[in-house]
């Protein structure tokens, strides 16, 4: 079963990548004039699905992930904190907006994905077993269950696909495999903390991951900050390669995650000096290191 679930949930992570886009009448004529093979794809795609925009508009796919690693692009962003002037920052708050967006209906898309494909094939299993006169009992998984579906998640990790590795805790978590049939271990499970605590101790992985969750806290609108707060228990304990000094430096270098952090405005955040920065930054990991259930409340800056 652990097998059987840990493949249900890597097929509708992947699955979920494509994202429907509708392009508009303009763009359909500049596709038409600069690629005219895409443009015979499109209208194909659109007559085979029997689409209602064939006529003015046409539906294009985009690979939700690679839309998401724009979020890179945001260290040129982020370094507008040290210039005088902050110039003009709505092409970079436009790009965190369709982040958001993307981001949204990835995840949305992955979980309507897992919860249709489980519940079918668990109708499929129960039907099976009544008629060889058997019932389905709630399955309890063992450690080494859990073992099999962590090395799902690490594969994911080890190629720095940080979105889906923590996509894949939430599928396994989520209401549709605890309501059909299975128990975790009781004493401790949480794959989210394995894979923060297995990121930190790589020299290659430790940094990407730490600018990851700091930037999915507000591209996620803070439905995802529950890891920030796993990351600021785990750098206490001197957990691996970040130091909690790399950590304050890190969130310091990323604007939009200081604002919702220190719940200032860029404007606010410039006027303060860096040790300033520093010491207030220090501070609000000490409350959340202090606290339980923190949530950070994303806020336009």
């Amino acid at each position: 079963m652990a097998f059987l679930v840990g493949d249900l949930i890597c097929r509708c992570i992947h699955d979920a990548r494509m994202i429907p886009y509708i392009l508009h009448q303009e763009e359909v004529i500049n596709i038409l004039i600069d690629d005219p093979p895409l443009f015979e794809k499109l209208v194909q795609n659109e007559q085979a699905f029997q689409m209602e925009y064939s006529k003015k508009s046409l539906t294009a796919n985009f690979d939700a992930i690679s839309e998401l690693k724009k979020a890179e692009t945001l260290d040129t962003f982020n370094k507008l904190l040290g210039i005088e002037s902050p110039g003009n920052l709505s092409p970079n708050l436009d790009l965190i907006n369709q982040l958001t967006r993307t981001f949204a209906v990835y995840i949305s898309n992955a979980h309507a994905l897992f919860d249709k494909s489980f519940e079918e094939f668990m109708d499929k299993f129960r039907q099976w077993l009544q008629g060889a006169g058997m019932t389905l009992r709630k399955i309890e998984f063992t450690l080494e269950d859990v073992e099999v579906l962590k090395k799902n998640a690490e594969s994911f990790l080890s190629a720095r696909e940080f979105l889906q590795a923590f996509a894949y805790d939430r599928l396994l978590n989520s209401q549709a495999t605890i309501r059909e049939i299975i128990d975790f271990p009781a004493h401790r499970f949480s794959l989210s903390e394995d894979l923060i605590r297995c990121a930190l101790k790589d020299s290659v992985l430790a940094t990407a991951l730490v600018k990851f969750v700091i930037r999915v806290s507000y591209l996620s609108q803070g439905t995802w900050s529950d890891l920030f707060s796993t990351l600021v228990k785990l750098v206490h304990q001197d957990i691996g390669l970040c130091s909690r000094k790399q950590l304050v430096e890190l969130i310091e270098h990323d604007v939009i995650f200081s604002c919702n952090l220190l719940c200032m405005s860029i404007a606010e955040l410039k006027n303060l000096p860096s040790s300033g920065r520093r010491s207030a930054i220090e501070q609000s990991l000490e409350k959340i290191k202090g606290e339980a259930g923190f949530m950070l409340v994303s806020r336009d800056p």
